[in-house]
């Protein structure tokens, strides 16, 4: 896949500068992190993170008492996160969200995806959503965190920043937003972030 190359060639070529990596903030995202802030108990819940990078994110979800998985289509980012949180007991594998094991169905109560719908053409995003939608248990959350655009605007990409409508792929799957905010300070290619 196209997408691999990229992906697995810039964290190859990283070696240990790993701030060479543009979307690498050696940070978890700062809405996840205000977001758990206000998660009560989780103890016995489960979390996924997709496209999850050097690992920071899935960290934050371990910390705050989630088993969590954190999935990545690079192998050496998933050696690269392995070795910074080898002791944080979240479970890195590397995967292909078009091909991901049965059991990976309706398995999580939390999902994490941020910024790596966007980083796929668009003529896949809407199996892109099918397929991260059917990750979340019946009652469970999915964050969504990434760029977005006005319904009029087309900034090209890579990445390619959601549409409005695109971000309501995740209602028509029965999601409710709950949590929805957009920094207008980052405009015109702004962040979205919603909770559903």
């Amino acid at each position: 896949m196209k997408e691999e190359n990229f992906f697995e060639t810039m964290y190859q070529n990283a070696n240990d500068d790993l701030s060479s990596i543009p979307w690498a903030a050696m940070s978890p995202n700062i809405h996840l992190v205000e977001y758990l802030e206000e998660v009560e108990d989780v103890k016995g819940k489960r979390a996924l993170v997709i496209g999850c990078g050097l690992g920071d994110d899935a960290v934050a979800l371990a910390e705050k008492g989630y088993e969590t998985d954190a999935i990545d289509i690079s192998s050496t980012a998933i050696e690269m996160a392995k070795k910074r949180f080898g002791e944080s007991g979240v479970h890195f594998s590397m995967q292909d969200i078009f091909a991901l094991p049965e059991d990976f169905n309706e398995a999580y109560d939390f999902v994490y995806e941020g910024l790596t719908i966007q980083s796929l053409p668009r003529e896949q995003r809407t199996l892109v959503v099918d397929i991260i939608s059917g990750l979340v248990t019946k009652g469970g959350k999915l964050f969504v965190y990434a760029h977005g655009q006005d319904d009029e605007d087309d900034y090209g990409g890579p990445p390619w920043p959601l549409y409005s409508h695109e971000f309501d792929l995740f209602l028509s799957k029965g999601f409710k937003a709950v949590y929805s905010r957009q920094e207008e300070e980052r405009k015109p290619v702004a962040p979205h972030v919603c909770c559903v």
